[in-house]
């Protein structure tokens, strides 16, 4: 009896070692399906980050234009504003019949408006440019040009303007 109740024990031991092993097999499975579930879960948010910082540095590229063009439109602002400080007095006007205009000063209390014409297309880019008084010839009539471009030039009707006649009074305008 003594060998049946080893025998026995032998047994229970036996299938205790058994349990066991199923158990840590069982674990080891657990385990191993969490690990792959982490696994894919960390690659995820890999992802995730990679992208957050694609978009960060796309954002910070465009940031860095945005303030190189801000810088800009201030250093084109303040030049406008200085060069606008030449212009002081001055203001887009017909300053000869026929549809003829130019920057030219504003009325004086006669009515009439005195040279120098400003260049309206060179005016409009922020520069100073004086018109320049060109007799007639037999190719060309009349006509005030720019000088820093001379594609910038007024044709004057015959008898619209004479080299005498540096202003018209306000009321034509």
């Amino acid at each position: 009896m003594l060998n049946e109740i080893q025998m026995a024990f032998a047994s229970i031991t036996g299938a205790k070692n058994i349990a066991e092993g199923l158990i840590a097999a069982r674990d080891t499975g657990k385990i191993a399906e969490a690990t792959a579930s982490l696994l894919a879960r960390l690659i995820e948010v890999q992802s995730a980050v990679l992208a957050i910082q694609s978009e960060q540095a796309s954002l910070q590229d465009e940031l860095a234009r945005t303030k190189k063009e801000k810088l800009e439109l201030e250093e084109k602002l303040a030049q406008r504003v200085s060069g606008a400080e030449q212009f002081v007095g001055y203001e887009f006007a017909e300053i000869a019949y026929g549809n003829v205009h130019a920057y030219a000063q504003k009325p004086d209390e006669k009515g009439f408006r005195k040279a120098p014409y400003l260049c309206a297309t060179c005016h409009s880019e922020g520069k100073y440019s004086v018109l320049n008084f060109q007799k007639a010839t037999d190719k060309h009539p009349s006509r005030l040009v720019c000088p820093a471009v001379t594609s910038h030039a007024l044709a004057l009707p015959r008898g619209a303007w004479t080299a005498q006649n540096l202003g018209n009074p306000a009321s034509q305008s």
